[in-house]
């Protein structure tokens, strides 16, 4: 009976202590929320934003402040968003200072590489693409995407134009960016976003295949313009070697490059956080977009990577999620989770699912869909004080 009876009392201790440890690790989660440009361009639109943030919880703000080349705050460097209707108004600066009595972390969300998107060039003669077009990334099939754009973009299936990940001077120039932002800004992180290259068949630059020739002779369009030729002259080994070599050349030399932003930001700010936007498939950012993320967290040069889990089928979500498990550090990481094309329900059982996990906790994408889902809003309501 006395065995009994201990064996009930230490149960209950274990349950109790359980539930205790399960609401502490749901407390120190992030809560994060990812606030595309267009809700920064008033001072209304942005309290609303803020307002339902707090309502909900949310610990976190990555706001999108560098979108496609222009800047929805005082830049030096680049033009100032045609979208914002007030040419006096600095968005980020009225953020920071509505925001200052609360706990909200700030991430000033960057796009470094993908500069433009819309049918047609910018206007602005100070827009990147118009100063130096000549940094933009090309591709072994398109070679110039600024001939018959947009459609030149559409037929190498890619997003907009990108600049080139390892061109030097552009480079320097996002380094620019970030020194200025961080000099004049007291923000809480910096958020890099597109950070990778635009697709596998990119990056022919020519200072890019110049870089290359110099460390192993051959031109890389060799082999890429025309690998049966390629191989039938080095064989289909010395074809797979010279292509392994350069897709190697270009994710080694992405990495460089985030060790050197990672570098600049924590001298120039120590303590601020620096995240990620990530491809959700390790391997596939790793060799289809020469993103080696996972290289980045091990390194310590990202506080967080954030891999756009967007996927509304639970099955892949979940095996993402298992493979980040098993070679991730589990503080290291936060889940992206989608809005846009899935149900309330569907997101809700997501960030359970992200919970019972021992990661750092999820981000939202984005703003824009949660304050149109009552459902999840209350949801999250719910775990105020929690």
């Amino acid at each position: 009976m006395r065995l009994r009876l201990t064996i009930i009392i230490f149960g209950i201790l274990f349950l109790i202590t359980s539930e205790t440890s399960a609401q502490s690790h749901k407390k120190r989660l992030v809560r994060g929320l990812w606030v595309v440009r267009h809700t920064l361009t008033t001072p209304g639109s942005i309290d609303k934003m803020l307002q339902l943030s707090r309502q909900c919880g949310i610990t976190d703000l990555f706001v999108q402040v560098r979108g496609r080349g222009d800047a929805y705050y005082r830049s030096s460097l680049e033009p100032k968003a045609k979208s914002i209707p007030d040419s006096t108004f600095d968005p980020l600066d009225y953020l920071l200072q509505q925001n200052r009595s609360d706990s909200i972390r700030i991430h000033a969300w960057l796009n470094v590489f993908y500069v433009w998107s819309k049918d047609s060039l910018p206007g602005d003669r100070n827009h990147i693409v118009n100063r130096n077009g000549h940094w933009l990334a090309r591709s072994s099939v398109y070679p110039d995407l600024l001939n018959d754009y947009p459609r030149s973009v559409k037929r190498a299936h890619v997003e907009g134009l990108f600049i080139s990940p390892l061109q030097q001077q552009a480079q320097q120039n996002f380094l620019d960016i970030l020194s200025d932002l961080l000099r004049h800004y007291s923000i809480d992180g910096i958020h890099l976003d597109y950070i990778r290259y635009p697709g596998p068949d990119f990056d022919i630059h020519p200072d890019v295949v110049k870089g290359f020739r110099r460390r192993y002779v051959l031109n890389p369009s060799q082999f890429l313009a025309n690998p049966e030729s390629f191989a039938g002259k080095f064989s289909i080994a010395g074809y797979e070697s010279f292509y392994f070599y350069w897709r190697k050349y270009l994710m080694d030399g992405l990495s460089d490059y985030v060790r050197k932003i990672s570098d600049q930001v924590r001298k120039e700010s120590p303590g601020i956080l620096i995240t990620a936007a990530v491809k959700p498939d390790i391997a596939r950012a790793r060799w289809d977009y020469y993103q080696d993320w996972q290289r980045w967290i091990q390194s310590g040069w990202l506080d967080y990577a954030i891999p756009m889990n967007y996927s509304p089928d639970s099955s892949i979500f979940n095996k993402r999620l298992r493979t980040y498990s098993r070679k991730i550090p589990p503080q290291k990481y936060l889940i992206g989770i989608a809005l846009y094309n899935q149900s309330s329900d569907k997101a809700m059982r997501k960030i359970d699912r992200v919970t019972e996990l021992e990661n750092a906790g999820f981000v939202l994408f984005s703003y824009n869909q949660l304050r149109d889902q009552p459902a999840l809003i209350d949801y999250l309501k719910s775990w105020n004080g929690k």
